[in-house]
């Protein structure tokens, strides 16, 4: 009996392993930076009174409250970088999710895949992801280049020019090139 448990386990194990998303993987990673902002948060933010005379504080409200779920990681290092390309790779095609932007400039690369949601014009799933070199850190070993990536899973009935928003105003990478694509 014990050793079919362990065989049991031992089938089972690998299988509830894959399961975890990168998000939950990374979120303790002393190389990474993770973001993860839960639905009841959405839900609190969303109920905060607002003064009626800020019209961008309403504005970010009505953005909130169509949110269910937003994940990020940022990270410089080379290997979570590479796990998080295949990751994007592997999910953009397990989930459906169509390749609806993508920015080369310079160093760095951009793509963001959506998914359409149930409103004409809204979307249910916006993947936004970014790599490339910036000059934020002296590394002899790189010309003074530091390599980064920025991940970005967001859920809900939301349109990628709010999302482009939003990104600017939490001051997340990415907003410059969103900015320069005209999003």
């Amino acid at each position: 009996m014990k050793k079919q448990f362990i065989r049991l386990f031992l089938l089972i194990f690998p299988l509830i392993i894959s399961g975890q998303s990168i998000f939950e993987k990374f979120q303790n990673n002393k190389n990474v930076t993770s973001i993860s902002i839960t639905p009841k948060m959405f839900q609190m933010l969303g109920s905060m009174a607002i003064s009626s005379n800020d019209p961008e504080s309403i504005y970010f409200k009505e953005i909130i409250n169509e949110i269910k779920s937003f994940n990020a990681l940022i990270t410089s290092s080379y290997d979570i970088i590479t796990q998080m390309t295949k990751w994007v790779e592997s999910t953009s095609k397990k989930e459906d999710v169509d390749k609806i932007f993508s920015i080369s400039e310079e160093k760095i690369e951009m793509n963001i895949y959506a998914k359409d949601g149930q409103e004409t014009g809204g979307l249910k799933t916006i993947l936004i992801f970014s790599k490339g070199f910036s000059i934020k850190q002296i590394n002899s070993e790189n010309n003074g280049e530091k390599i980064e990536a920025f991940l970005l899973l967001v859920e809900g009935n939301i349109s990628i020019e709010n999302i482009s928003k939003l990104i600017g105003k939490m001051n997340l990478p990415g907003s410059d090139q969103l900015k320069k694509a005209g999003i």
